[in-house]
């Protein structure tokens, strides 16, 4: 995704917004289906180990994916648009990016490879 944008800077850097919108479209369908893999994977191993409330942290982390991905919906709309909205949009959509990366990258990820090492078992309901 990192090169996704900084394709995306680079192009809005040239004030090419038609090559800004193309980045965009290209780093959709990566982020839908890092969307789908984490949910499916990572979340589901977090919550059948530590229920819904031992994972509320990184049940957080991933309700990011949402409004990141409004964002990238939003910027490439405005590519067509104005330099100026484009550039402030654009200084947030990075801004979330490296946020909710941070998050997964130190809390979600070690935790779900510690509890995927362990092998541990979905937790039983109560």
């Amino acid at each position: 995704m990192e090169a996704g944008l900084s394709k995306m800077r680079e192009a809005a850097a040239r004030s090419d917004y038609p090559a800004v919108s193309a980045a965009l479209k290209e780093l959709d369908s990566i982020f839908r289906q890092h969307i789908a893999d984490e949910e499916a994977q990572l979340l589901r191993l977090l919550i059948d180990n530590l229920g819904v409330k031992g994972a509320e942290q990184e049940i957080r982390v991933f309700q990011q994916h949402r409004p990141i991905h409004r964002l990238m919906e939003l910027i490439s709309e405005l590519a067509a648009k104005s330099a100026e909205e484009l550039g402030e949009e654009q200084r947030k959509l990075d801004e979330l990016f490296q946020q909710h990366t941070a998050l997964e990258e130190r809390g979600v990820f070690p935790k779900a490879l510690g509890i995927y090492r362990q092998g541990r078992q979905p937790m039983q309901p109560d």
